[in-house]
């Protein structure tokens, strides 16, 4: 026979020092097993939130709606959690029976209260939200905020799911949001690192991500959001950032806040991408259940944001914007791929801009143009239109262009120049002080210095005129006139050169170079406890006269393949293929090595 907890209370008495102390327990209760839904929206939530069984493994669900059972289970709060859909309004009473463990064969009842579907279903069920608690729709003469009633603050204290619903002909890339004050600011930007991806159970919005050592997305305070968007400005911090991320939790997938005021009672919700004309999107912000917000139409309408036209080493962009009444100044953003500082990720990182343009404070829209030039060639960019005025900034839609590459380069020039070209990952290098990456082949100086830590390149290089007399001379000449050396280096920072005279002739240097620039390696970074530590490996497969030089020896290699590594104490040479010779800078001594073999160059004392 089945037993129907509602819940106990036991008390028992101690005398202690002649006096009668009564102590009273509470059982754990399950009356709190009430929920509220909206009919035809999926449930996935709590059903009880502290049964008295919490020990139970087989759980089935009565939903009251004379629908088949189902299995129900226990999530991180010890809450009874289940998924079922109530096709129609009402209050349904339900039962929780747990199968197994110290609680078998026991019955908790539960209540469902069942009201009409959400009026706005821009928004995703966040716990006990079925829908948007308020929506604003942005219409062509404005914004209008609506409220739901239906719908509270999805935690049960503060915090709103807020829509956004474009009405208007243009995309929309912020929308400014305050609340009145009454003497006192009201921290509506107050963000406290509950929000919607830490509801404190579930439903949680798909697409959250919890932030690295943090638990799964759910718990209040668990650290979890949804990544950055895209045109989020690089290195920007959400206020109320989480811990160990960028990103505060109230996001929605597409949106990031900014202009917050001191009092916390203001800001500008930003979005990107944009949203298009009949789109929509949402967020949460701290917002009581009395609380009423105001929101304005975007400060200023960017209406299109063409694709640059590349030319030469330059590009020129344009687009369209709306001032809305104000006095507007626009600019334009850009920068390179992000694959070019950080490999194997990709979006923009808008580091340049143009010139700020006045454009007027009218209802018209006004065309702005701008060009830049000293783009790298062949590159993948990024480049958005931003408007400003007093009322805040709006930020155009992210653009994508690939710079003009150049043409093949020419044969080099013995100790003039040489020729490069990415093998792999990601090589930067010097090119008029300035370190750019190198996104296709082209040629350079003689003497240029190379960052390949990340990555691979070839190295093409003139051979020395043959030696010769008379008319084998002349022939020699002729038939070498064209001939060119190469080599594949990957892995550390070094410079070249290339000597013109002498014997050695036509031999290329890669000199091993350190603590160029902060984070690079460097023999600073070395004590006693690191004295093994390797500083970088210079991997080389060579196809002429090449030859390598660490901190205390080097290594030459014409047909050959091996290793250089400068490391804490010494120089490391490590023969793979074919036949390398090793000079000790120290001791002055010449060592020929063969495949497998290794020598170490090691400092006097």
């Amino acid at each position: 026979m089945s037993k129907l907890r509602i819940g106990a209370v036991r008390c028992r008495a101690l005398a202690v020092g002649g006096a009668l102390v009564v102590l009273v327990a509470i059982a754990a209760p399950a009356a709190q097993a009430n929920f509220k839904w909206s009919s035809g929206t999926p449930f996935s939530g709590e059903i009880e939130l502290k049964p008295a069984c919490r020990t139970a493994t087989s759980i089935t669900v009565d939903w009251g709606d004379g629908s088949a059972t189902t299995a129900g289970a226990l999530d991180f709060n010890s809450a009874v959690t289940g998924n079922h859909t109530f096709a129609a309004t009402g209050t349904y009473a339900g039962t929780l029976t747990f199968g197994d463990g110290s609680c078998a064969g026991e019955v908790d009842p539960f209540k469902a209260t069942i009201v009409a579907p959400p009026q706005f279903t821009q928004c995703p069920p966040v716990r006990l939200d079925s829908g948007c608690a308020v929506l604003i729709a942005v219409a062509n003469g404005g914004a209008q905020v609506l409220r739901d009633p239906t719908q509270g603050p999805y935690e049960g204290d503060e915090d709103a799911l807020i829509g956004v619903q474009n009405n208007s002909s243009g995309p929309i890339s912020s929308i400014p949001v305050s609340i009145p004050t009454t003497g006192k600011d009201i921290d509506l930007f107050g963000f406290d690192q509950d929000g919607l991806c830490d509801p404190g159970a579930p439903p949680v919005p798909s697409g959250c991500v919890a932030v690295p050592g943090a638990p799964a997305c759910g718990p209040e305070y668990g650290g979890c959001a949804f990544p950055r968007p895209a045109g989020e400005p690089a290195g920007w911090i959400e206020p109320g950032a989480l811990t160990n991320s960028t990103q505060n939790g109230y996001e929605g997938p597409t949106d990031w806040y900014s202009n917050v005021s001191a009092g916390q009672s203001s800001g500008v919700v930003n979005f990107s991408p944009a949203i298009p004309p009949g789109g929509s999107t949402y967020f949460s912000l701290e917002l009581a259940p009395t609380a009423a917000i105001s929101a304005a139409a975007p400060p200023v309408d960017i209406d299109s944001s063409g694709s640059p036209t590349v030319k030469g080493d330059g590009a020129r962009f344009s687009g369209i914007v709306k001032p809305n009444g104000l006095s507007t100044n626009a600019y334009f953003q850009y920068g390179l791929d992000s694959r070019y500082s950080t490999p194997g990720t990709s979006g923009p990182v808008y580091d340049h801009r143009t010139p700020s343009q006045p454009i007027g404070g009218d209802f018209s829209p006004h065309l702005v143009t701008a060009s830049v030039s000293n783009l790298v060639p062949n590159a993948l960019y990024h480049a958005r239109l931003v408007a400003t005025n007093r009322k805040g900034t709006t930020y155009g839609p992210d653009v994508e262009f690939r710079s003009k590459a150049l043409a093949k380069p020419g044969a080099p020039a013995l100790g003039k120049t040489v020729n490069i070209a990415p093998v792999d990952g990601l090589v930067l290098f010097v090119l008029d002080g300035q370190v750019v990456p190198l996104t296709q082949a082209r040629q350079v100086p003689a003497n240029t210095q190379i960052d390949a830590l990340q990555g691979g390149v070839k190295v093409f290089a003139a051979k020395a005129p043959v030696r010769g007399h008379g008319a084998g001379r002349v022939h020699a000449a002729k038939r070498h006139r064209h001939s060119i050396q190469s080599g594949t280096f990957a892995g550390a920072i070094f410079r070249l050169n290339q000597t013109t005279t002498g014997p050695t002739a036509g031999l290329v240097g890669l000199t091993l170079v350190e603590g160029i620039f902060k984070g690079a390696p460097t023999l600073s970074t070395c004590t006693a406890a690191t004295a093994t530590r390797t500083l970088q490996t210079l991997r080389v497969s060579a196809r002429g006269l090449f030859a390598t030089r660490g901190r205390y020896g080097s290594a030459t290699g014409k047909r050959s393949r091996w290793t250089i590594a400068d490391r804490c104490d010494g120089t490391r040479v490590h023969d793979v293929a074919g036949s390398v010779v090793v000079k000790d800078a120290i001791r002055h001594g010449l060592f020929v090595l063969s495949p497998g073999r290794t020598y170490m160059a090691k400092p006097r004392g």
